[in-house]
């Protein structure tokens, strides 16, 4: 039998899809889960379940060993402004914290994911489990688009690299050569409600960062991104090839065509 394997959940339906595929392939899943932010609904998916705030890193610790993990993913958001709210840091986490010379999340993970290893739990990247579930490039789903709105979406992703250079966010919001939104720590769909807020019609683009490290924080797509983008009246949806999860593909592909919402790949 395959080894048991942690998983440390945040929100949305991305633990879901990292927690059946893992169970799928054998594995015992031990979840660690965020209050707040954690969906209660994903303790009836796994074998084994820890409730933490965030910050509790040694509760994590404990959980993992206790349900015998030797390895752990990371999968799901956790919205930092509403992170730093409920957060109960324990020591080690306020170490690691004054240790940053820079706050951002690409960082930020990486000195977690390298504490979580030497604890004896590496973080492992999540790709194995969900082939099939990323982007594919060109045309994925809803209206064709029209060529120029491609080239803007093209545009917006070299606005996307530039931004995740600086590990700011994965999210920019552009119409007509103008920026209405930047993804910051409020999340993605804050982002896309408030270039909604500005004008309709936008063009949303969302990339992974240059030289980001795969075992977390990959750019997702999913229904509640594109109901959000809906309310907001935005129209084309363009993500990176390849790199973007896309959860709950055929809820997606449904929606995208209802609310006539292209989707596109581009590398």
């Amino acid at each position: 039998m395959p080894a048991p394997l942690g998983l440390i959940a945040g929100g949305g339906r991305l633990p879901f899809e990292l927690a059946r595929a893992a169970r799928q392939r054998g594995h015992r899943v031990i979840a660690v889960g965020h209050v707040g932010a954690t969906d209660p609904a994903l303790e009836r998916e796994v074998d084994a379940f820890t409730w933490v705030r965030v910050g509790q890193l040694k509760k994590t610790v404990k959980a993992l060993a206790a349900g015998g993990a030797d390895r752990a993913l990371f999968g799901g958001s956790l919205s930092k402004a509403a992170s730093l709210a409920r957060a109960r840091p324990d020591l080690e986490a306020v170490k690691l914290w004054a240790r940053l010379d820079r706050r951002g999340d690409d960082q930020l993970l990486r000195v977690v994911a390298d504490w979580f290893e030497k604890q004896g739990f590496p973080i492992v990247a999540p790709v194995g489990l969900l082939d099939g579930c990323f982007a594919d490039r060109g045309h994925v789903a809803g209206p064709s688009p029209k060529s120029a709105d491609l080239a803007e979406a093209e545009w917006g992703l070299r606005l996307c690299r530039t931004l995740g250079e600086l590990d700011i966010g994965q999210t920019v919001a552009v119409r007509e050569g103008m920026v209405l939104a930047v993804e910051a720590m409020e999340g993605t769909d804050a982002c896309i409600r408030r270039a909604g807020e500005i004008a309709s019609g936008a063009i949303v683009v969302k990339a992974l960062k240059p030289g980001q490290d795969r075992r977390f924080d990959l750019p997702a797509i999913g229904p509640k991104t594109i109901e959000v983008m809906a309310k907001a009246k935005a129209r084309l949806l363009a993500v990176e090839a390849h790199a973007t999860l896309v959860i709950d593909r055929a809820e997606v592909l449904r929606l995208a065509k209802k609310r006539k919402i292209s989707i596109v790949g581009l590398v």
